[in-house]
């Protein structure tokens, strides 16, 4: 997070989401970034360079002061799906039936839109990067990265965005909220998929896996990784060797460890209060472990509607709220949005403000516990993940009135 304090910029870690459109918008190049050892980046302003423009002040996500009162009101009445791509090998090797990748090469492929921007695979770490797409660099599906769980800078390439009619932007909610103001000036219409997100990972999640896993991410990061593919909900592949990814996660996301600090100040991961036209989730607890795969696609607004009926090779299949309810997480995200503030170092109430803390000390405990036990018998995660969850047990169920 960056913010004017007296007569400079100066940056926040703790509630930085590690979008990286500061240093894009930058006029002056007067922003740098530094790699800490967990894989995020440290970000630097030169004050000798910097015209307080407050560019990156204005789009930082961090900043947004989005209302999530009322954030549910209207689900019952949205449209919902189990996406998959029609062709069973491209379904089968992507995240969840392919239907992230077939919104972005089937769009671009049939001329639905003129340009679009999400990550792209790399050669190096993190092993993706944003980028722009037109129907004459489409990046084709072998191009595009399955789901990435470390911190990804996406808005670093957003210059790369051309003058087009219809742009079609992915990312998770903070990302297609960094990059909106810079997007709208590139075209008449904007379609943005958000990419459902509780919480952004840490590299060091990533290497808890390898170690389970009997590998390790040497220091200067040159490693092999591939997450999911291989069915639903996959398969982790790291330095050549694999596991199943329900198995790995249910330590690092059940209990919200290794998360990036600024998660922790978003309460919006469907992309509501950033105006998403479409969410894709996993369908977690409505779907069991199949061969292929599908996504819960949530459908919010008209354009995204008639953005998937355009692509025939998008196979979905209408639900009812009372059928995808169990996987929305209703309850678990009204828990993290109470917190928000807390977080923030806003004013909230001592039962807030002790839930907070309590959170804090739960995840320095565990992690600290996995990372000296790295090599434990499945059984010990399960009954680390039976554990009562204390931020839970102090807020209870909340209200969705």
């Amino acid at each position: 997070m960056l913010a004017l304090d007296g007569k400079k910029i100066v940056f926040k870690y703790a509630k930085c989401q590690q979008c990286g459109i500061c240093r894009e918008v930058c006029p002056t190049a007067s922003i740098s970034f530094t790699p800490r050892k967990d894989g995020t980046q440290e970000i630097s302003i030169d004050d000798r360079t910097c015209i307080l423009c407050r560019k990156c002040v204005i789009v930082c996500p961090s900043n947004s002061t989005a209302d999530t009162e009322g954030y549910f009101d209207g689900f019952p009445q949205k449209e919902y799906y189990l996406g998959y791509n029609a062709y069973k090998n491209i379904r089968r090797e992507s995240s969840s039936g392919g239907v992230c990748k077939t919104l972005i090469v089937e769009s671009l492929r049939r001329g639905l839109v003129d340009g679009a921007y999400s990550l792209v695979k790399t050669g190096r770490y993190p092993y993706a990067e944003g980028r722009f797409f037109t129907q004459e660099n489409n990046p084709g599906y072998a191009g595009l990265p399955n789901s990435v769980y470390h911190s990804v800078m996406a808005c670093t390439n957003i210059r790369e965005i051309k003058k087009c009619d219809k742009l079609l932007v992915v990312g998770t909610s903070c990302q297609i909220r960094a990059i909106e103001t810079e997007a709208r000036q590139k075209c008449n219409t904007l379609i943005k998929v958000c990419i459902f997100c509780k919480q952004q990972k840490t590299l060091d999640s990533t290497r808890f896996i390898a170690k389970m896993m009997g590998t390790t991410i040497p220091s200067e990061l040159n490693f092999t990784v591939r997450y999911r593919g291989d069915g639903w909900p996959g398969k982790v592949k790291i330095n050549g060797k694999e596991n199943a990814w329900g198995r790995v996660a249910q330590i690092p996301f059940g209990r919200r460890l290794w998360t990036v600090p600024g998660c922790n100040i978003c309460g919006d991961p469907f992309g509501i209060t950033a105006n998403a036209d479409i969410t894709l989730m996993d369908p977690w607890t409505i779907k069991r472990r199949n061969e292929y795969g599908e996504t819960l696609v949530v459908s919010h607004t008209e354009a995204g509607r008639q953005l998937m009926s355009g692509i025939p090779e998008l196979k979905l299949e209408k639900k009812e709220y009372d059928e995808v309810l169990p996987a929305l997480g209703i309850d678990d995200i009204l828990r993290k949005q109470q917190l928000v503030p807390y977080f923030k170092g806003e004013k909230c109430t001592m039962k807030i403000k002790m839930a907070g803390r309590l959170e804090k000390i739960q995840r320095f405990c565990l992690q600290t516990t996995v990372e000296l036990l790295p090599k434990m018998p499945s059984l010990f995660y399960r009954i680390l993940c039976k554990l009562p969850d204390l931020r839970n047990m102090l807020l209870g169920r909340p209200s969705r009135a």
